[in-house]
């Protein structure tokens, strides 16, 4: 029996017995703690079979993870064995399952291998640059890259472009389901030669052409052939049935077509599937082929039930209310009409008085819309002196700074830094993960070349810099580093012949401490060269154990660090995968793609930086996360600063908003993906008015498209503040951006109503 105390709209979800349910949550309404207990309510109430298991879809690994140890946690609790009875996956994780059952049916070898984004990268710049080199009239038709200021930098850019646009051309069409040849021939049928189409389909051929080569497959087709083997087996898709009667999705909002038809195919016409997420937070339609509206539509369904979680306890009164008013507002005031569906109600609500949660919808909370633009720099002058007045007189707070980029959450970081307040990254690549991977990576490197005097002091210098500094021992690490220049030949002093040992001859030519030191180096080096014959992962994971796990009195001195050794295992798990994908990889390969994991520029690799690993801003008082607002989804703090409320940032489809996708080095500032994937939808629907659309009407739309994810993006960084928001703008590197449309209705709202 439950002890736990249910609101209300969260018993009513509970009470679920079988059918279609769909559930619309608002931030904070806690459905993630609803759908785990219906998970562990179903497996209690003897509804499965001794070979039947709940089937629960998420997102990201890392959710996945927490999924299975809720569930775990309450089926233990009521007597039964974890692990039993349920299944938790990503959609990718499902359609691996489904496809490693019958390889055969979707003319899979036996022996396949999954290619990454590396791999992907490498194909496509091939693919590209014959394509640029048999049509170099393609660059001139579509880019002005000679006009530019730095033609140089706009030829990398447009490279770059050209990537992208392959990316994003092939993940759609295999979203459409339509293959090179389909393309080909509906092209052939509407006879239509259309430039951008001709690039799309010809970098689609030689990518697809490479992967048969490998006997490989991407993400994106793992899902596809899974669907294709659900539609082909009726006899496999009905034992899969009966093995997963019930299946939960969390996260629904952000839903592709492919989630939505390999799971309408799993439930059945009248099978049993819970849908719970929040349109209003769907934010990565940009990067996925994800839509809120496969949602929406499910909610309105004949025969679905429609639930609601709006009550949260996460916001103080000042931030729901600032929150609510902007869905408000939105939906009846936003002067572009097409915007008012981009966010819905519900409204959040306070939760009961007793709720059994702490509640930050009982305090007053603070608000701040600061209505001064600023340039630049000043907003981070305002942001960092205003945090420092803050934890001046709140040490305890959680406190987080948000941001739409990367570089710009950079810049906060080095600022906050300056000025002595200790700051977490939550960037493409944070400080711990950079450093990680930079370590290991010169511990490989070393390993490579043990005769190289060179790496061998970087290596050192990796190693003990900054534990000697902040030790206050500069000067060993000096005398040291000094020593080890000095070394003519390493080898005298790893491996060294009779009468010949480097280290004994300088014995007593230094500091007793310095000998101890060179000595405990020697024999850790040692260690790691006689482990280099391992196999990578187990390789790695012997360095880490040594660096992050070591006693104080030995020569890696480092406290046990939980954050460290745990991005080390995981980029021992990506490198033994790796291993398995290319069995030719030497140390040397394994090296660079450790460099690869600490480039910021470079790594774009989802469940694997130090904020991933259980990352909680409660276990950090005190401390100052900077964030994307796409990284802060799902988290909360007791103050947030929301920056950048500019009209670049936020843009509204007005003409003097700024668009991301619209490069300066493309003719016209076209949104050459909008302009490519208009093309292709319509090739594959039929529908040849759009096929014909002229050059700007498909950016036209896309504006549209992206103000609308831009406004629930404003909304999910509003709803991540519980007790404290303060929201500023900036004029921009060109001084030229304006107050966002939202922000400004903000800021007349909370005028009128907090004079």
């Amino acid at each position: 029996m439950d002890k736990y105390k249910y609101r209300p709209k969260q018993q009513e979800v509970l009470s679920y017995t079988g059918g279609k349910m769909g559930v619309s949550a608002v931030p904070g309404s806690g459905k993630t703690f609803t759908l785990s207990h219906l998970a562990a309510k179903l497996i209690r109430s003897n509804v499965l079979a001794d070979d039947q298991e709940i089937i629960i879809v998420t997102v990201a690994n890392a959710a996945a993870d927490s999924f299975a140890a809720k569930i775990g946690e309450l089926v233990a609790k009521a007597g039964l064995l974890p692990n039993v009875g349920y299944r938790v996956r990503t959609l990718h994780g499902l359609a691996h399952d489904i496809i490693n059952e019958r390889p055969e049916l979707a003319g899979l070898p036996e022996h396949y291998q999954i290619v990454d984004e590396r791999d992907q990268r490498a194909i496509f710049t091939l693919a590209v640059n014959a394509w640029k080199r048999i049509h170099p009239e393609f660059t001139e038709q579509w880019a002005c890259i000679r006009e530019q200021r730095d033609p140089m930098k706009a030829a990398n850019s447009w490279d770059d472009l050209l990537k992208d646009l392959a990316t994003s051309f092939i993940r759609q069409a295999k979203d459409l389901q339509v293959s090179p040849d389909d393309i080909q021939e509906k092209m052939e049928q509407a006879q239509c030669s259309h430039p951008l189409l001709e690039f799309g389909l010809s970098v689609y051929r030689d990518y697809q052409r490479s992967l048969r080569s490998r006997n490989a497959v991407d993400f994106d087709d793992l899902i596809s052939m899974a669907l294709q083997i659900l539609r082909s087996d009726p006899d496999y898709l009905a034992r899969l049935r009966r093995r997963w009667p019930f299946i939960l999705e969390d996260e629904a909002q952000d839903s592709t077509l492919m989630q939505e038809q390999i799971l309408r195919l799993l439930a059945g016409e009248d099978g049993n599937w819970v849908r719970v997420g929040d349109p209003n937070q769907a934010i990565y339609e940009t990067f996925t082929n994800s839509n809120p509206r496969y949602l929406r539509e499910f909610l309105s369904e004949p025969g679905v039930i429609a639930r609601t979680l709006p009550e949260s306890g996460r916001n103080s009164k000042a931030v729901r209310e600032l929150a609510n008013y902007l869905i408000q507002w939105a939906t009846q005031e936003h002067p572009v009409f097409e915007l008012r569906d981009s966010l819905r109600e519900p409204l959040i609500l306070p939760p009961p008085p007793d709720d059994q949660q702490f509640n930050h919808a009982s305090q007053p909370g603070f608000v701040n819309p600061v209505d001064t633009l600023y340039e630049s720099e000043k907003e981070i002058e305002f942001v960092v002196n205003d945090i420092k007045k803050y934890l001046g007189n709140h040490e305890k707070a959680t406190v987080a700074v948000l941001t739409t980029s990367n570089d710009r959450g950079a810049d906060f970081v080095a600022a906050l830094r300056a000025e002595g307040v200790k700051v977490i990254e939550m960037l493409k690549v944070d400080q711990t993960t950079r450093e990680t991977a930079e370590t290991l990576e010169a511990v490989l490197r070393f390993l490579i070349s043990p005769s190289n005097q060179k790496k061998l002091t970087d290596l050192y210098q990796k190693l003990r810099e900054k534990v000697l500094a902040d030790a206050g021992n500069e000067a060993l690490y000096k005398a040291v580093s000094d020593a080890l220049t000095g070394l003519k030949h390493p080898e005298k002093y790893l491996a060294p012949l009779p009468g010949e040992d480097w280290l004994e001859d300088l014995a007593l030519k230094v500091k007793p401490d310095v000998y101890e030191e060179l000595c405990l180096l020697r024999d850790q080096l040692r260690k790691w060269q006689e482990a280099s014959l391992l196999p990578i992962d187990q390789l790695v994971i012997t360095i880490a154990q040594d660096l992050y796990t070591s006693p104080a009195d030995e020569f890696t001195s480092n406290p046990p660090i939980r954050m460290e050794l745990g991005l080390a295992h995981k980029m021992a798990l990506l490198l033994e995968q790796a291993a398995r994908s290319h069995p030719e990889w030497r140390l040397k390969d394994f090296a660079d793609r450790l460099k690869e994991f600490s480039d910021t520029r470079k790594n774009r690799l989802s469940g694997f930086q130090a904020q991933d690993l259980g990352f909680k801003p409660s276990d950090h008082p005190g401390e100052v996360v900077v964030s994307t607002i796409h990284k802060a989804k799902g988290l909360e703090w007791d103050r947030v600063y929301l920056t950048a409320a500019n009209n670049y940032d936020f843009p509204s489809a007005q003409e003097t908003d700024g668009y991301v996708a619209e490069k300066y080095f493309v003719r016209d500032r076209l949104n050459l993906e909008a302009e490519t994937l208009s093309k292709l939808k319509a090739l594959v629907s039929g529908d040849l008015p759009g096929l014909y659309l002229a050059d700007g009407e498909a950016t036209k739309a896309a504006r549209v498209y992206y103000s609308a994810e831009r406004l629930r993006l404003f909304y999910v960084a509003i709803t991540r503040a519980c007790s404290d928001l303060i929201i500023t703008a900036n004029s921009g590197k060109w001084k030229n951006n304006q107050f966002s449309l939202p922000f400004t209705a903000l800021l007349e709202y909370w005028k009128e109503h907090n004079p």
